[in-house]
């Protein structure tokens, strides 16, 4: 695991030269500090890297959130909830066959999403693998806990919040990291929604580079 992160160090402390001849093993060959210094130099980086954080952040809540209440009452029965099968069947439809890059960039404009922040966290605002990870650890806990709730009166919105979510830390820890590593190294979605390098997030300014 920490033999690639240890040799991109030490490419990035190598000369050029010895870099783009693959003469690099595991220790720098030509020390130097020049490829740090025109990154501190360029303020395209750090605001890159600040879209990026914005990114990561609005993403992550956006996605956990529409995540966990879609798969909330997709984990009900056919008699709570009529509509789940047709429901899941249209997710799965959809997890199989994409709209095409056109269709969304069409609709992302439309929506008047170009050249936003918010545009980037909506890309991906409604992952279905993880509802259906989320669906189907709901499906899973015990079923006695959300009647006694019922019958001490608590409401829907008191069952999710406080019976199934503090249950579920696992796998929202688990979706979150899905979440938070998705939108840090998507690129291309950055570079056909933003018009001009300084809207860039670091994943799209680095391919660029």
């Amino acid at each position: 695991c920490l033999l690639p992160l240890w040799y991109t160090l030490c490419v990035s402390l190598s000369d050029k030269s010895a870099a783009a001849g693959g003469l690099v093993s595991m220790w720098p060959v030509g020390l130097n500090f020049r490829s740090y210094e025109a990154i501190m130099d360029d303020k395209a980086f750090f605001l890159s890297f600040w879209v990026s954080v914005k990114r990561v952040f609005w993403g992550t809540v956006i996605g956990v959130g529409s995540t966990v209440l879609m798969a909330f009452p997709l984990s009900r029965n056919k008699r709570d909830f009529p509509a789940r099968n047709k429901i899941m069947w249209l997710l799965v439809f959809c997890m199989l066959f994409h709209g095409g890059l056109v269709p969304w960039y069409m609709t992302m404009r439309q929506l008047d999403l170009i050249d936003k922040i918010l545009g980037l966290a909506l890309a991906g605002g409604l992952p279905i693998f993880n509802i259906i990870l989320v669906m189907n650890f709901f499906r899973n806990l015990p079923k006695q806990m959300e009647e006694a709730a019922l019958i001490d009166g608590a409401g829907v919105w008191q069952i999710l919040l406080k019976i199934y979510m503090p249950l579920s830390v696992p796998v929202l820890a688990t979706i979150t990291l899905f979440t938070i590593v998705h939108h840090w190294n998507e690129f291309f979605q950055g570079l056909v929604l933003m018009s001009t390098k300084d809207k860039y997030p670091l994943q799209t300014y680095i391919q660029q580079m």
